[in-house]
């Protein structure tokens, strides 16, 4: 009986995810670095202090005095001006290194959040984090994830056209994609918006900044 050689595959697995995934998992780890430097400058930079604070009281005070309809289009144009961002740097040659930086930047204020609700209120800010906040920005920030892999994509496609001797490319087919994945993300931006909404009416009163 001859002996054969037992191969695990699962590494291999992994390996090839890795491959498949590189970019995605790239920006993945830009914004934990980016939301690792938001909280540690949390003490030693008062503008970006400011601009949260400002954030925060905003936030709270649109969604205990404003409507329904009021605050669906607020919480709304809030996502999509940032994907709207991602999708115009995409359009550009600049869109593979302006869109790593944006989300990075997205990572920053998102630490400096997190860190501000703890330092200023101890447990009552985790619980807002937790029970408020984080559930519809994990949904949106994994749809940033991929509309920044897909902006990234298309500009390295627009960088193509530019070289020499390099493969004929259809520009018109891909950003036919481009803005139909971009709609879907948005219509998934709306459902962030109405968790937020739901989150809201049932549990702020609950809190007292």
């Amino acid at each position: 009986m001859k002996k054969g050689i037992i191969v695990n595959l699962r590494p291999l697995k992994l390996l090839n995810y890795v491959k498949l995934n590189k970019t995605f998992m790239a920006l993945g780890l830009l914004f934990i670095m980016g939301v690792i430097v938001g909280s540690m400058w949390l003490t030693q930079n008062s503008w970006l202090t400011d601009i949260t604070k400002s954030f925060l009281e905003s936030f709270i005070s649109l969604h205990k005095n404003a409507s329904f309809f009021s605050k669906l289009y607020s919480s709304s144009i809030k996502y999509v001006v940032i994907l709207i961002l991602y999708f115009v740097t995409g359009t550009s040659l600049f869109g593979v290194a302006v869109t790593p930086f944006i989300l990075t930047w997205q990572g920053i204020i998102t630490g400096n959040i997190v860190s501000i609700l703890y330092s200023q209120y101890s447990l009552h800010g985790i619980a807002f984090n937790a029970i408020i906040l984080i559930p519809p920005c994990s949904i949106f920030t994994v749809c940033c994830f991929f509309t920044a892999k897909y902006a990234i994509e298309f500009s390295l496609n627009i960088a193509k056209t530019t070289m020499p001797n390099s493969r004929p490319i259809t520009l018109h087919n891909y950003f036919k994609e481009y803005c139909i994945k971009y709609l879907i993300i948005l219509s998934i931006t709306i459902v962030c918006a109405l968790i937020e909404i739901i989150l809201n009416i049932l549990f702020l009163n609950f809190f007292n900044f």
